[in-house]
């Protein structure tokens, strides 16, 4: 599994266990990286600069630090 991939999983399983809207935490951070977490699977190639913006999204969108 690649960074990215791993990115996606943290974030789905923070989205999980504060049960919050999918839809809504999702859309916050497709908007700030320009991809969508569901094209993001075990065989995407990393990608440094899709990984920061994910990091960063997900501290802006979640305050989760990855």
């Amino acid at each position: 599994m690649g960074v990215l991939y791993d990115l996606r999983s943290k974030i789905e399983k923070t989205i999980e266990e504060r049960k919050l809207d999918v839809a809504a935490v999702r859309g916050k951070i497709t908007l700030q990286t320009g991809f969508l977490l569901s094209l993001v699977n075990a065989s995407t190639p990393d990608d440094p600069a899709k990984a920061d913006k994910l990091r960063k999204a997900a501290a802006d969108v979640l305050q989760l630090k990855l």
